[in-house]
């Protein structure tokens, strides 16, 4: 069953809890396909994604930041990278690719949630990953997402209008 594309914006949200049982890898590829058509800056498609599986790992994942404990129940973790040499604007390319990713995640009933690792002023996180999964040093981390199926229910979200967002019409 095709869903509309506005629904799948509208009703996507952050998953946090996820159920144990661990999505089909072909899920897992059509998420990672999908980040790959994002815009990027001259075409340059700066991003990696490191797909983590092993249960040790994705706990150190969770390590990462204050916010990022809600990892330790995800069932697969996919690391978001970028390469900077490829592109100025790698943060932004990057960012596109994993929203693309997300919402494919929930187009395909998964749910999931993106975890801030990049921090501008220090590598301290980003070093943390780059432990944790052997990552080189030319690629910068952006993310982690913890990706699953959704054991949680979240509430609508409340957005702005039209109206609220325009800030002005010239």
């Amino acid at each position: 069953m095709q869903r509309d594309i506005f629904e799948i914006i509208k009703t996507r949200r952050s998953i946090r809890r996820y159920k144990k049982e661990i999505p089909d890898e072909r899920l897992i590829k059509r998420c990672i396909e999908a980040a790959c058509y994002a815009p990027s800056s001259k075409d340059s498609q700066p991003w990696s994604f490191v797909l983590v599986k092993d249960i040790e790992k994705i706990k150190e994942l969770s390590k990462t930041q204050p916010y990022s404990r809600f990892l330790e129940n995800a069932p697969i973790v996919i690391v978001a990278l970028a390469d900077e040499n490829k592109s100025t604007h790698w943060l932004e390319d990057c960012s596109c690719a994993t929203m693309l990713l997300l919402l494919e995640a929930h187009s395909l009933g998964l749910g999931g949630c993106w975890n801030a690792v990049y921090l501008p002023g220090t590598r301290e996180r980003e070093d943390h990953v780059r432990r944790v999964l052997g990552i080189p040093k030319d690629y910068r981390i952006i993310a982690n997402i913890g990706l699953g199926f959704p054991d949680e229910k979240p509430l609508s979200k409340k957005v702005k209008s039209f109206k609220e967002a325009i800030l002005k019409v010239v």
